[in-house]
Formats: C-alpha cells, structure tokens, sequence
C-alpha cells in the first residue's frame, strides 16, 4: 500500500499540475484526488467535497492532502477536516513537490510529509545576471 494523495487548489492549479506531472513521468497519477476549490460554492458544500476525497483516497497508509496557498480557503477547509482523518497537510505545493511525493508515496506518511516540504524548498531558487 501507499499513501494516499489529494490536492485541494484555487481553481484548476492542481489539475494542470497534475497533467503536467503526467506529461514528464509519462504515466496516469490516477491515485491522486484533486478537488478545485470554486469560491461560488457554499462553505459546507465545498468542505463536503473535500472530505469525500480524502475519505476516497484513503489506502490505510494515511493521506497527505496539498494545497495552494497557507491560510487561503482550500487550507483552511482541509484544516478543519484533518482530526478527522490519518491525514496531513502540506501547504506550497508546486510541480516539484508533487513528482517527489509521487516517487515516494510508499513512504511512511511521516516521512512523505517531511519530504514533501524538503522537495517544495529545495525547486525555489534565485537565478539573477
């Protein structure tokens, strides 16, 4: 077994990501859950569909939900849903963390999560003439 995988964005961000992920490892990531956070939707309905993914994606290895933006509305609905889960959440997510979390998803949830931020980090450099 391995973990399981959500991400919860604004938008279609974690779609793209996701297809762009596909593209460069040349295989479907059809475990990963994506819910697209719409700010036309109600409060509840949107925390329903995020509790209905990460309940969906759950492996008995826990789940570790990504997410945009820390303290913006996709995180802060995941963040009221975690007690309710083996779940945890890591927030920044960009291409980089996703292909890492993907290579590593038969880690221990722990150390996925860890290794999440440390591959997030690590992709964020300063380039300048």
């Amino acid at each position: 077994m391995s973990v399981g995988l959500v991400i919860v964005t604004h938008g279609e961000t974690g779609a793209t990501l996701i297809g762009e992920a596909e593209f460069i490892l040349g295989e479907k990531l059809e475990a990963v859950q994506f819910v697209a956070f719409e700010h036309s939707e109600g409060h509840q309905k949107e925390i329903f569909r995020i509790h209905e993914s990460i309940e969906s994606a759950q492996t008995g290895d826990g789940v570790l939900v990504l997410t945009d933006l820390m303290g913006a509305s996709p995180s802060n609905r995941v963040a009221v849903l975690l007690e309710h889960f083996d779940a945890v959440m890591v927030t920044g997510v960009n291409l980089a963390m996703l292909l890492c979390v993907w290579a590593n998803r038969d880690m221990p949830l722990g150390q996925l999560t860890r290794k999440a931020a440390e591959c997030g980090r690590r992709s964020v450099k300063i380039f300048q003439e």
